[in-house]
C-alpha cells in the first residue's frame, strides 16, 4: 500500500531524475542574484511585490519590460507603465514600489545578516505590499533559501497530501503554523524550504520559475 508520504517521495524523485540539471542552474541564479548590487536587488524585490495576487509570468514579464523603471520612473510613469503592460494593481502596486526606494542603498547590508529571521521581519514590518509569502520569495530568489514560498499552489499540494487541514493562510499566525509543517517536509528530504519548493511547485503547476 503507498502512503501518503510514499507517494509525495515518488514525486518529488522523479522530478529530480527528470529536471534535477534545470533546478539546480535555477538556484546557482538565485546564489548569483544574491551578489548583485543594490540596484537589481531592488528590481527583483519589486518583482515579489508584483507577485502577490498574480502569476508569477505576469511578475517575469512586467520585471523584464520595466527592468530599471522601478527605479527611475515617477509614480505616474510606473503606473501608465504597468498599466500599459495589462498588470491589475497598477495603482497600489506602483505606490508600494515607489515608498520602498528608500530600502535601495541598504539591501545587500541587510541581506547580509547571519540572523534570516530578522531579515525577513524586517522586510515585512517596513516594506508594504511584502508579507511572509512575498518576503520568502524575495529572499530565496536572492539565495537565502530558509523560508517556505506559501502561494497557493504550494498549499493546494499539501492539503491533498494531507499534511495541513485548510489551505486558507489568514493571518501571520497561519503562516507560520504552516511552515512549520513544510519544514518538516524539507527536513524530511533533506532540503532546504526554498529549495524543495522548487520541487513541489514543479509538481503542483508543471513548471520551475523564480
Amino acid at each position: 500500500m503507498i502512503t501518503v508520504d510514499d507517494y509525495l517521495s515518488r514525486q518529488i524523485y522523479s522530478v529530480g531524475l527528470e529536471y534535477g540539471p534545470k533546478i539546480n542552474e535555477r538556484i546557482k541564479d538565485f546564489i548569483n542574484m544574491g551578489k548583485s548590487d543594490n540596484y537589481s536587488l531592488f528590481i527583483e524585490l519589486s518583482f515579489c511585490i508584483l507577485t502577490a495576487n498574480t502569476s508569477a509570468e505576469m511578475g517575469i514579464k512586467t520585471q523584464r519590460l520595466i527592468n530599471t523603471g522601478f527605479i527611475e520612473y515617477d509614480i505616474d510613469k510606473l503606473k501608465d507603465e504597468l498599466k500599459k503592460n495589462k498588470y491589475r494593481f497598477y495603482n497600489k502596486r506602483a505606490e508600494y514600489i515607489v515608498n520602498s526606494r528608500f530600502i535601495i542603498p541598504e539591501i545587500k547590508n541587510l541581506l547580509s545578516s547571519k540572523d534570516r529571521e530578522y531579515i525577513r521581519h524586517y522586510l515585512v514590518e517596513n516594506i508594504k505590499g511584502i508579507g511572509y509569502k512575498e518576503a520568502s520569495h524575495f529572499l530565496r530568489n536572492v539565495g537565502i533559501f530558509d523560508f517556505a514560498i506559501l502561494d497557493k499552489h504550494i498549499m493546494r499540494l499539501l492539503f491533498e497530501n494531507n499534511y495541513i487541514d485548510d489551505v486558507k493562510l489568514s493571518t501571520d499566525k497561519d503562516y507560520i503554523k504552516n511552515e512549520l509543517v513544510f519544514k518538516k517536509i524539507a527536513r524530511k528530504f533533506h532540503m532546504k524550504p526554498g529549495i524543495i519548493d522548487l520541487y513541489l511547485w514543479k509538481i503542483a503547476t508543471g513548471k520551475i520559475l523564480k
